[in-house]
């Protein structure tokens, strides 16, 4: 487990339970009497009292067992709908075990839910008063809690990776760093101080990359900082050296990794962009040897499950999904289950293109097209599914949701695609193609006229060029949210608006979709409007 750094806070807690579940505070019953061996002496040290009044956390008493008992609690409700409880849940043993990475992120799933269904409530007094605690972990709680509820607002994006980095929590920091350097970068009034703050945890992590990239948007902000810009180049140098092994300290250090030219040969064949069918048979068998012996180490599976993904014959494809899956179900770890599944999508793949390839030969094969459609039904439910479980787990890869809300919009589930481009419209790069598929979704839905244009226009804002692709589909839309609304209520003005967009679009493009045709409608419209 992750060693905090000073780590210091006061919690008080009513009651301790004799069946070994938490109770209605959040605090982990007990099989006896006795306080939970998580704190220290009570402020009363009358034995007979059992009920202490305030008790203290150090990081010594940190324990994941007894935080596993508070995150199966949260999954249960999770699963049950009561996504409020799971977040007290999942706060709960966060505060037994802090460096649980993949309960950090189930609390964020669970607060993400829980918000959209819940926009103008917060969180109830139970799932506040387990926040409410003192010390560096108590604000690490704290923050997370509002950041969970509010997770597009930068100032708790910041704070929360500054209190996760206080705790020297690497991997969480820059989980949770990275969406705030987004959220700061496109904040309409970014401040020097946000990406001071940044940098500061980004550098307390190790994540030099990230800590240039802070310290560079500082610098932009005040040029005159020559301290600053001091400080960047050597977040800059430190981010090279880290990424070449220069600064490896232990045994020969840069020496080390030019030693060994077997073992360089060996790393060349792995890299090697364009490998021999020799090259692969030679690495798998290299490979399956390091497995047999070591057949509990990850990395040697996830090297030996590659190394068989990349050959990539059938039952090379069955071996490494797996050595997967085996991984995953040891470790929990999501990043081997999403690696089962790109396995699974590939053969899904390979099974269509099969299937299509007789049909091309043979078009009167029925049975062969009656396949394809099956197969082609459940590789779409398998990418579903598969990324749902990357959205679930990677809560703040904002790509990622804009994915699903893709998908749900080709399923016409338009209601569920609006909910995930609310949330991935905050990415900068994606926000003109989020607000594009949201605005069609307003369409589709019906009765949604008003909140289809205004999504439209407010994509277009600031468009450097209205005649690219993004650019004409946006117009396109616009022109079509308000013909809808121009013939639904009667409003000339929309039709005017909608015969100006249809103009333009085409003196571009005479021959755009439809566009010809439907000026001709929005004319006549207008003619009729006018009486």
């Amino acid at each position: 487990m992750m060693t905090l750094r000073g780590t210091r806070c006061t919690i008080g807690f009513r009651s301790v339970y004799t069946d070994g579940r938490p109770d209605h505070t959040g605090n982990l019953r007990q099989e006896d009497d006795r306080p939970v061996a998580l704190f220290g002496k009570k402020k009363n040290s009358d034995d007979s009292q059992d009920t202490p009044t305030e008790e203290i956390v150090t990081p010594s008493a940190f324990s994941p067992k007894k935080a596993k008992a508070f995150f199966d609690h949260a999954e249960t409700a999770h699963d049950s709908g009561n996504y409020e409880y799971a977040m007290q849940m999942w706060l709960s043993g966060l505060m037994r075990d802090p460096s649980n990475m993949d309960s950090l992120k189930r609390f964020l799933r669970s607060a993400e839910v829980f918000s959209i269904e819940n926009p103008k409530k917060g969180a109830s007094k139970e799932v506040k008063s387990v926040a409410n605690a003192k010390g560096d972990l108590g604000k690490f709680i704290n923050s997370l809690l509002d950041f969970g509820l509010k997770p597009i607002d930068t100032s708790n994006a910041i704070r929360v990776t500054a209190a996760t980095a206080k705790l020297g929590l690497t991997e969480q920091t820059q989980l949770l760093g990275e969406h705030a350097l987004k959220l700061a970068q496109q904040d309409k009034k970014p401040k020097k101080d946000m990406f001071i703050k940044l940098l500061d945890s980004f550098e307390s992590a190790g994540a030099f990359k990230l800590a240039a990239i802070a310290g560079e948007a500082a610098c932009q902000m005040d040029r005159s900082d020559g301290e600053l810009v001091v400080r960047v180049r050597n977040m800059l140098a430190q981010s090279t050296m880290s990424e070449g092994g220069y600064d490896d300290r232990e045994a020969g250090g840069f020496e080390k990794n030019i030693r060994n030219v077997d073992k360089q040969l060996e790393l060349s064949q792995e890299d090697s962009a364009s490998k021999t069918s020799d090259t692969k048979d030679q690495l798998i068998v290299r490979a399956a040897d390091d497995y047999k012996e070591r057949p509990g180490d990850l990395a040697v599976l996830s090297k030996y499950a590659k190394a068989l993904a990349e050959r990539g014959k059938s039952a090379d494809l069955l071996k490494a999904m797996t050595l997967y899956s085996k991984a995953y179900k040891e470790s929990q770890q999501p990043r081997y289950r999403m690696l089962a599944g790109e396995i699974q999508l590939r053969m899904g793949r390979r099974r269509i293109e099969k299937l299509t390839k007789m049909i091309k030969a043979d078009a009167s094969n029925t049975e062969a097209s009656q396949k394809l459609q099956e197969s082609e039904k459940a590789y779409h439910k398998l990418e579903m599914s598969e990324l749902m479980f990357q959205v679930e787990n990677y809560p703040t890869d904002l790509g990622l949701k804009y994915k699903l809300g893709k998908m749900f919009f080709k399923d016409k589930l338009f209601k569920e695609a609006i909910e995930q481009f609310q949330i991935a419209q905050t990415e900068p790069k994606l926000r003109r193609e989020v607000l594009n598929m949201m605005a069609q979704s307003f369409v589709q839905l019906g009765g949604w006229e008003d909140a289809a244009i205004q999504t439209f226009e407010q994509a277009m804002e600031g468009i450097t060029d209205p005649n690219s692709e993004l650019g004409m589909d946006l117009r396109y839309g616009l022109m079509d949210a308000l013909q809808i609304k121009a013939v639904k209520d009667g409003d000339i003005e929309s039709a005017e608006k909608a015969d100006k967009l249809a103009a333009g679009i085409a003196i571009q493009s005479f021959s755009y979709r439809d566009v010809a045709e439907r000026r001709n409608q929005i004319k006549a419209l207008i003619s009729e409007l006018r009486g």
